[in-house]
């Protein structure tokens, strides 16, 4: 495991992948998924999401033994894990840099939001389109808008 694995939960995962911040990932993102993103990636992430990894493992539409396997083994999270992962790691820092602390974006990414449909935050950004609806109330929330 290299050194970058091994830093701090409180260092985003996505400068462990070599981008400075969230901004970046819509850059790189694609990049990064088509290199292959290590499973090993997986316990610092769900760490730094106060996800455990079996939770985290559902999330990236995997059953909690596969992930365990691919981690074990050092394999590449197949690329719609990979991107699930990049997703929830850049709407959490996102949500940091609208609410200006962690504790503030864990908490609203895991209440109920009236527009989503009393869905929470972190749920819906399991798909690419809930995702963008997550960052379109971020946005709105940052800039003077709903929170």
């Amino acid at each position: 495991m290299t050194n970058a694995m091994q830093s701090s939960p409180l260092c985003s995962p996505l400068v462990m992948l070599g981008l400075r911040s969230f901004h970046d990932v819509p850059a790189h993102g694609h990049q990064l998924i088509r290199k292959g993103l290590s499973s090993r990636i997986i316990e610092p992430v769900s760490q730094y999401l106060g996800l455990g990894k079996g939770v985290l493992a559902q999330y990236m539409d995997l059953d909690r033994g596969t992930a365990t396997r691919l981690s074990a083994k050092g394999q590449n999270l197949p690329p719609h894990a990979a991107e699930t992962l990049l997703r929830l790691v850049e709407i959490h820092d996102m949500a940091a840099d609208v609410f200006a602390t962690e504790a503030g974006a864990s908490a609203w990414l895991r209440t109920p939001h009236p527009l989503l449909d009393n869905e929470v935050p972190l749920d819906a950004a399991k798909t690419s389109y809930g995702a963008q609806l997550v960052k379109n109330l971020l946005m709105s929330t940052k800039y003077g808008g709903v929170a």
